[in-house]
């Protein structure tokens, strides 16, 4: 069974999933900002720890392009929220915990580490433009490799 394999230009799919207080978080309620998916594997994970302390270190020059910024794993609400506080996150972290949204973006990671039929995320970056058109994209297949943060900037 292929993914459907998203293309810069289309449209993003919408979702409605929840974030760490278990309220529903809509892609199409954000108005009027270009917005940054970054799907990672596994919270608490060491690369992802990595990946999301990079983001939440770097949010002032993301936010300061008008732009929000959303991580997004198939973990619990639960899992996602202690990854947020232990770490002191400052965006939003959603929860495709019936791994819908990762099917639909086409980055759906087989087997993680191993464990027969654990779907994750594909660590993966989407930018989208204001009006939700996929304006960048970078998907890895290799978990340990993480995104590269200026290219991520300089596309917004």
């Amino acid at each position: 069974m292929s993914q459907k394999s998203l293309k810069e230009g289309e449209q993003a799919p919408d979702f409605e999933i929840p974030d760490i207080n278990m309220n529903n978080m809509k892609l199409s309620d954000i108005k009027g900002k270009k917005i940054v998916l970054a799907f990672f594997p596994a919270a608490e994970s060491p690369v992802c720890t990595n990946e999301m302390c990079n983001f939440r270190d770097s949010l002032n020059d993301i936010t300061n392009k008008n732009t929000q910024l959303i991580g997004i794993s198939v973990d619990g609400p639960f899992a996602n929220k202690m990854f947020t506080e232990n770490h002191h996150l400052n965006f939003p972290i959603l929860s495709d915990y019936k791994r819908q949204v990762i099917s639909d973006y086409g980055i759906v990671m087989k087997d993680l580490a191993a464990l027969k039929d654990y779907n994750a995320a594909k660590r993966s970056i989407f930018i989208l433009d204001e009006n939700k058109k996929i304006i960048y994209k970078w998907i890895s297949d290799n978990p340990l490799v993480e995104p590269n943060y200026d290219e991520i900037k300089n596309n917004i």
